[in-house]
């Protein structure tokens, strides 16, 4: 069994929630990040679900 550790300071989340448009089925996400300091990590992360 492994055991896994993070050393460090936490400095925030980001949340990607999936959705879908009822009528064409088409996904669309929203990302929510929890603070300014990882709001470069959510332009990130919303440039590559583009691609989707």
């Amino acid at each position: 069994m492994s055991t896994k550790q993070i050393i460090g300071k936490k400095v925030g989340t980001v949340s990607v929630h999936m959705y879908k448009e009822t009528t064409t089925n088409t996904p669309f996400f929203y990302i929510e990040s929890e603070n300014l300091d990882i709001l470069p990590v959510s332009y990130i992360v919303e440039d590559f679900l583009k691609k989707y």
